[in-house]
């Protein structure tokens, strides 16, 4: 019987963990295993009522509190409703090994907990002189207290920087699941990873996922598009003084406001990712342009997509058919003869770089004249370089950046990577650069121009469309 963690996310991936058994939960220092195990009884007791029971090895009471208190934990509450307690043994060194076995025995007997954490058994086992007596003390937790009790226990374990293996070997055999947290790197940046290796008696699928520790313990399942049941139009935010937002609030933050008049936003994307996938942050920054101050839009769809995929999705977001005729315009190269497009798509013929962007900022004008409004352009870097080549590209996108910034407008490049020579090129013409990538079925998003921090990106429906969510990653 398996109960469940109650820990955000972490119960998509894994049934819970087996009830009445020792969970083995190890990493490096500051890779997350307190928070890891505090949010495992603090929500046991919120959502199910369960009685948890600390005991501490290496952080006094009040210190504990405070810290779960800035994630949000209020553990002093479940005191009082009898649902927690803490147990801080920091003197462990002056007491005899038979003795701290009976007392934590006692303790934990007496406490009569539904979920424990001996947070470290690395600071516990310094205390025995014989491997042979952590044996004894494993067999006599196992027997005498998480079966009899049926407490699922959690035994905290530190991995030192250099070691391959976790603590003496011996604990794996005793436990009946191990968790693996561990901190990764890219681009100078962290973001973190949990790893179950071993539950016995579930399948995992998916072993591997990232998580953060930011207001408590998150993890984040592989990422899969879900429909929404209620659609609703899509409702613009407010747009920050002397900026264009990008339609979700924690990113405009995360940039210092929104995205300045005349900005250039490179948005470059990870091969895996699909077109739900990057459309989640796309959408947001070209309807709230739209929507905000009633102002057009030009767009140059990126291989693979065609004007139709563009109007079903303004047509999905509760666009109406008068504001897509109105606001909308997709330049679509002619490859074939077709009898008729709609209003709203333009035919291009390519001809030279110059050329090509000449028309464009007729077009531009053309909107400006009926809107009242300069448009924002959204451009599919790989349909550009799949007409005129890198040098070509080049010198559209010089173009465009003078023409941004002299309109005070905004423009989008959509960067995929089929034509990775053409990214450094562009990277120091933008003024935000931005990447979405893919960890283990996870999207992150990050800012390389200016330098953010990872965020995850979950589908909110709350709305009555998807939108996105960004959650730090720290």
């Amino acid at each position: 019987m398996f109960i469940k963690t109650g820990m955000h996310g972490l119960d998509e991936l894994i049934p819970g963990f087996p009830e009445g058994e020792i969970i083995l939960v190890a990493g490096r220092p500051g890779t997350g295993k307190t928070i890891f195990s505090a949010s495992f009884l603090y929500n046991g007791a919120v959502k199910y009522g369960d009685k948890g029971l600390y005991i501490s090895l290496g952080e006094d009471r009040e210190s504990f509190l405070h810290n779960m208190s800035e994630l949000g934990y209020d553990f002093e509450a479940l005191e009082e409703k009898g649902l927690f307690e803490f147990e801080e043994i920091l003197t462990l060194r002056e007491e005899a090994s038979k003795a701290l076995l009976a007392e934590l025995l006692s303790y934990i007997e007496e406490a009569q907990p539904k979920r424990l954490v001996i947070d470290s058994f690395s600071a516990l086992v310094q205390n025995f002189d014989d491997p042979r007596e952590i044996r004894v003390f494993l067999h006599s937790l196992f027997t005498r207290v998480v079966k009899r009790l049926r407490c699922t226990t959690i035994l905290v374990e530190e991995i030192p920087y250099g070691a391959s293996k976790i603590g003496y070997g011996f604990e794996e055999f005793i436990a009946s699941g191990i968790i693996i947290l561990r901190s990764r790197f890219q681009d100078g940046r962290i973001y973190r990873e949990i790893l179950v290796p071993k539950l016995r008696g579930a399948e995992i699928k998916n072993p591997v996922t990232c998580f953060t520790l930011h207001k408590g313990f998150k993890a984040f399942p592989p990422w899969k598009p879900v429909e929404s049941e209620i659609r609703k139009p899509y409702q613009p935010i407010p747009e920050p003084a002397q900026s264009f937002s990008t339609g979700i609030s924690e990113l405009d933050k995360a940039l210092g406001g929104g995205l300045a008049h005349g900005s250039i936003l490179l948005l470059e994307l990870d091969p895996e990712i699909t077109y739900e996938q990057y459309h989640l942050i796309l959408n947001p920054i070209v309807f709230n342009y739209v929507l905000a101050s009633q102002r057009p839009c030009i767009i140059i769809p990126s291989a693979g997509v065609s004007w139709e995929d563009v109007l079903d999705t303004f047509t999905s977001f509760g666009f109406t058919q008068d504001e897509i005729k109105k606001f909308v315009r997709i330049i679509e190269p002619v490859k074939e003869l077709r009898e008729k497009y709609p209003n709203e798509v333009i035919k291009w013929y390519p001809e030279s770089p110059e050329k090509d962007f000449e028309k464009i900022a007729e077009l531009e004008e053309a909107l400006k004249k009926s809107t009242d409004r300069f448009p924002l352009k959204v451009i599919g870097i790989d349909r550009v370089a799949h007409y005129h080549g890198v040098e070509g590209t080049v010198t559209f996108a010089n173009l465009d950046v003078t023409r941004t910034r002299k309109l005070k407008s905004l423009t989008i490049w959509l960067f995929k990577n089929v034509y990775p020579e053409i990214l450094r090129r562009l990277v120091p013409l933008s003024t935000v650069h931005l990447k979405l990538i893919k960890k283990n079925g996870c999207l992150l998003l990050y800012g390389l121009k200016p330098r953010t921090p990872f965020y995850a990106v979950e589908q909110d429906l709350s709305k009555g469309y998807p939108s996105p969510k960004l959650v730090l990653i720290e």
